[in-house]
């Protein structure tokens, strides 16, 4: 509930602040094609189960993300623990 409260309220505060801006509609050409891409991938995963069990990719998929980006996560992970001040790391 309170979760909620926060999204609904940084909801507004985007609304506030990006709110004129006006952006024409996606092209419907663009939107079929993303749309039938998506679905050939989609409804053809079971011919990737023959291969590589879902349980594998959705466990690889993100190491491999964390791996690709790690100098990003790594400085991510110290900037949060150089602000926490009992642990004194400069």
């Amino acid at each position: 509930m309170i979760l909620e409260a926060l999204l609904n309220l940084i909801k507004g505060l985007l609304n506030v602040v990006f709110g004129w801006i006006s952006l024409p509609p996606f092209p419907e050409e663009l939107t079929t094609s993303i749309d039938g891409f998506l679905s050939l991938v989609f409804d053809n995963l079971n011919l990737l189960g023959f291969f590589i069990r879902p349980i594998t990719l959705t466990v690889g998929i993100p190491i491999l993300i964390i791996l690709l980006n790690f100098e990003q996560v790594y400085k991510l992970v110290m900037w949060i623990l150089r602000k926490i001040p009992f642990l004194n790391m400069n």
